[in-house]
């Protein structure tokens, strides 16, 4: 589970937002990897040194190795990792004279060593993902990535046995299986939707009013289903009022995000584990900020990938936001 979607401000700030939904209970928190970060690929390969600075979101499973589920680095290249489940296909053997990593590390790879998408898509030919259960969550994780970057451009990458593309998202909105491909032709079902109210309808010798405000939005639909949050999300992002700065985005992205957020209890899996928004995450791009929401405290944490950490920084950094509800007396 999860929902991720791409917004531009009106002053030309540029974000990444996604949910982080889940029922392993992750630990994330704020972090981040410096240039030139030594990291070994699980699959024994020679250690890695990634180019740039990364900030993002994830943690610490070993002394050397940091699962980044979302982030972007400091050109402003930003990705997301969200789950498709079923659909995910890898490759089934290392590939010689490639980098063949697994699933989770993809994220890092991405972000390490690419400026923006153009660079990245040069590159995809020379790494593959590999079927395999070594990775730090102990189970092969079938993943897709939403991308963008400082030009304001969506990309998807879903690993689909015929190599690792990047796919133009023209609605700026990711979730989960079915592939995009999928919830494009879905929204065709939405036609009807629209912010304003329907008219009056006359039925003989009775005039029919809406109760109430909403009836644009009556077959919108409510659910938890990857396709539902994916209209939901799509609806937001299009009838929102673009806002007009970096601090209107992170606003306005706040409340798209608590329009999918699925909150404990609500979503089960039949082994009875709660699936729910571990958190929040909002890449502000230009800002070099990253904005974070976890479930148990609703104050907003921020990070900035100022110049000066990321010339003198050499080490990860972990930023641990408070699990404990926060609140601002006005009294």
């Amino acid at each position: 589970m999860c929902t991720s979607l791409t917004y531009s401000t009106v002053d030309g700030h540029h974000f990444l937002a996604r949910t982080m939904d889940f029922s392993l209970e992750l630990d994330a928190n704020p972090l981040f990897l410096p240039r030139h970060f030594k990291w070994y690929p699980i699959l024994s390969q020679p250690a890695q040194i990634t180019k740039y600075a990364i900030m993002g979101a994830g943690g610490q499973f070993s002394p050397t190795q940091y699962l980044v589920a979302d982030g972007f680095n400091e050109h402003g290249l930003a990705c997301a990792e969200l789950f498709f489940a079923g659909a995910a296909v890898y490759e089934p053997n290392q590939i010689a004279g490639k980098l063949n990593l697994v699933a989770e590390e993809f994220t890092t790879w991405a972000l390490g060593y690419h400026q923006n998408l153009a660079d990245l898509a040069q590159d995809l030919a020379n790494v593959v993902i590999i079927d395999s259960d070594q990775g730090e969550l102990k189970a092969n994780q079938p993943l897709h990535w939403i991308f963008t970057d400082k030009t304001g451009e969506t990309m998807i990458i879903e690993p689909e046995g015929h190599g690792l593309h990047l796919i133009n998202d023209p609605v700026g909105v990711m979730t989960n299986t079915p592939n995009l491909d999928w919830h494009l032709k879905n929204l065709n079902n939405y036609l009807n939707l629209q912010p304003m109210p329907f008219p009056e309808r006359q039925y003989s010798h009775y005039t029919a009013h809406a109760f109430s405000q909403g009836t644009g939005t009556q077959a919108l639909p409510g659910g938890y289903t990857p396709p539902q949050r994916f209209v939901r999300a799509a609806y937001s992002r299009q009838t929102m009022p673009q806002a007009q700065t970096a601090a209107d985005g992170v606003n306005a992205l706040l409340h798209m995000l608590d329009n999918v957020t699925i909150p404990k209890g609500a979503n089960l899996e039949s082994d009875g584990q709660t699936d729910y928004t571990q958190y929040q995450g909002i890449l502000s791009l230009d800002e070099r900020a990253y904005y974070f929401v976890n479930y148990t405290n609703r104050t907003v944490y921020r990070t900035t990938m100022t110049d000066e950490l990321i010339q003198q920084q050499t080490t990860p950094v972990i930023y641990p936001a408070q699990s404990q509800q926060q609140s601002v007396p006005l009294n």
